[in-house]
Order: C-alpha cells, then structure tokens, then sequence
C-alpha cells in the first residue's frame, strides 16, 4: 500500500506501525511527526513517517522502507512558516517578506533586511530542512555546490576558498555574486540545457570566478542535476593553474 502512495491517513499509519491511532496522533501534536491537517483529518507524507521512525530509532515496517530503498530519507518540503507555525518563531511569520510573497526558498533574500530571521547558518529551518539534502557537498574535496534558480543552497569549504568569501556568505547568494559578468550567459545556458533533460555538463564549461585577488579565477566546471532536493544543481569546480605559473 505505502509503495505507491505519497500520503498516509492516521488510521493506515498507525496500523503500519502496529500502534494505536491516539499514538499517531500524539506524535502529531507534539510535533514529532510533520502532518498536513485537512479540515479535521491529518494526512502524513510518507517521507515524513520514515523520518520520523528512522530518527527515532524506531523499526521502519518493510512497506515504507522498500519505498525509499535507493536513497537518503528527508522530511517532506515545507516552507518555513509552515515549518514554524505553532512556535513562538511562528508569531513573527506574519510581518516576514517570505509569507508575505509566498518564497519557496527564503535564505535567497537573506540580504535584504526583510526577513523575520537572522542568521541561516544557524536556523534550525535551514539546517533540517535544506542542510540535510545538500549536507553531501561536505564530503567532497573538489569546490562543490548547490544551486537553484541562479541561487546557491550552500557550498563547501573548497568553495567558499575558491571565492573568496566566509562559508556562510555562500548560502542564498546570488551566482551573480560570484560569476564574473562574462561568464553569466555561459552558465545560463548550461542551466537551461540541465533543465531541458541534458543528463550532465561534464569538465567542458570553463568559467570566471570573482574573488579578492587582481584578476578573476578560471575555473573549469562539471554541472549535475540533482534529483533532490528537485530542480537543484550541483556544481563540482576544477581550478585552472594560471599560465604564469607553469
């Protein structure tokens, strides 16, 4: 049943799990377990029941594990007044520029003064929600990123050298920050060839990187589309050794 289906009701999730609706529905109500309510009845994503098992220790019924066998398990998406609705962060959601223009990705206008949050390195939002599907990058010992819609999600320590700006600066930058302006079409058009079904740009798109030295770095660069989180890229950068130094 679970295999072919996104949601689960109270009663279906509780007989998976072999307890009692009232325990399903404590996990909701503290919070434990994310649920969308719809009018008096809750529904529960799937990727948010084998979440919450597998973060609890809890044993995962074999329906639900053969449904994500090939990869990580996540919470569900949400966006971050629904994350905090019902906290005491929540109250400030309403006066925030992220509610009020409905984004998807609010650490992408962290700049702008607007936001009811202060600082995404240490947002729990932030760190459960988006860290956890990009937290690969940090294995990697190229310069790695992710992007989405011209905005990086995060880059690694390599990254942030490469750039030179503070690892933290990176998320929610604009890649316009970082690109240097003749390199912009170029990376444009590698993004809409991804997004069109191209599988990969593999080591033959080489690019100008700002940084604080004289002159812009050339990097080389290998461009994936991910399949979480969706519609996201990953960048892997290949440092060019300039002429001179040969």
């Amino acid at each position: 049943m679970a295999g072919s289906l996104k949601s689960l009701s109270v009663s279906e999730a509780a007989a998976l799990c072999g307890v009692g609706r009232t325990t399903v529905g404590y996990w909701i109500r503290s919070k434990k377990l994310h649920a969308i309510r719809q009018g008096r009845n809750y529904t529960i994503p799937v990727e948010d029941l084998l979440f919450f098992l597998n973060s609890s220790g809890q044993e995962i019924p074999p329906e639900l594990l053969a449904k994500n066998s090939n990869g990580p398990i996540f919470k569900s998406y949400q966006n971050c007044w629904q994350y905090w609705n019902g906290t005491d962060h929540g109250l400030r959601c309403q006066g925030c520029v992220a509610f009020k223009n409905q984004l998807q990705d609010c650490f992408t206008v962290k700049d702008s003064g607007l936001l009811g949050c202060a600082d995404c390195k240490t947002c729990r939002y932030y760190r459960e929600t988006i860290l956890r599907r990009i937290q690969f990058i940090h294995q990697i010992e190229l310069p790695a990123a992710v992007f989405k819609d011209l905005y990086l999600w995060g880059g690694n320590s390599s990254c942030a050298e490469i750039c030179g700006i503070a690892q933290e600066k990176l998320i929610g930058l604009g890649i316009e920050k970082i690109v240097h302006a003749h390199s912009l079409p170029k990376v444009i058009a590698v993004v809409r060839k991804l997004a069109l079904g191209e599988p990969a740009i593999k080591e033959d798109c080489i690019i100008s990187i700002k940084n604080d030295q004289q002159y812009p770095k050339k990097v080389r660069v290998s461009v994936y589309l991910l399949r979480e989180p969706a519609h996201a890229f990953l960048v892997l950068g290949f440092p060019l050794v300039p002429e001179s130094d040969h």
